[in-house]
């Protein structure tokens, strides 16, 4: 029996796998089979069949065919890859790297001039982000009033442990938005000494994310 998004991909004669997330041509409208469930959107424009349900790999699937190559995903973003709810998919997401900003397939892309060390970064397939403590860190200083449930739901998600949320706060000294970070977070002030500046994350760029 042929499933409703099956039905659609074959009336459009298009060969999709339904387990992979992928971007439509601009010319073809979607919009009928997302009224019914035949597929839903993941992030941006990036669809997947409505019987799929995303998980952090294809989260990172989706969201790597809107962004620059080599970039590591920040913030708010970071935590949606790797949670999903209770996060609702991005509308702005902040990047390290380099590569072209600007709206691209429904999100706008804001490079940063961050850059985090190799050991806050983790990768999901072809997508790198931001580690989760260090994401929460990053998320909770431009969110700071969402910031506790999002630690909640990390922790129940068995992402997060309360060292790696010490350890993330240290290595976060100096950066911008920490103290609103910390207490977001109910988090002690680090007595951590600064590292050499260059150790350090620079300063972000003016779209004003950690």
């Amino acid at each position: 029996m042929r499933t409703p998004w099956l039905t659609a991909v074959l009336t459009r004669g298009t060969p999709l796998d339904p387990g992979v997330p992928w971007r439509p041509p601009a010319a073809e409208s979607w919009e009928a089979e997302l009224r019914q469930g035949a597929v839903r959107r993941v992030v941006g424009d990036v669809l997947v069949a409505g019987d799929v349900a995303p998980d952090a790999a294809l989260r990172a699937r989706a969201l790597a065919l809107l962004l620059p190559a080599d970039v590591v995903v920040l913030g708010v973003a970071a935590l949606w890859v790797h949670l999903g709810h209770p996060l609702t998919a991005p509308s702005h997401v902040q990047v390290a790297g380099r590569g072209p900003g600007g709206p691209v397939g429904g999100v706008t892309v804001l490079p940063s001039r961050v850059r985090p060390l190799a050991g806050d970064v983790v990768e999901l397939g072809a997508l790198r982000v931001s580690a989760p403590a260090r994401a929460l860190l990053e998320a909770a200083a431009v969110q700071p009033h969402r910031a506790p449930r999002w630690r909640a739901a990390l922790s129940a998600a068995g992402l997060l442990d309360p060292g790696s949320v010490a350890r993330a706060s240290a290595a976060a000294h100096g950066r911008t938005g920490v103290r609103v970070a910390r207490r977001a977070l109910s988090l002690p002030r680090s007595a951590t000494v600064s590292p050499p500046r260059s150790a350090r994350d620079l300063s972000p760029s003016a779209a004003g994310s950690p």
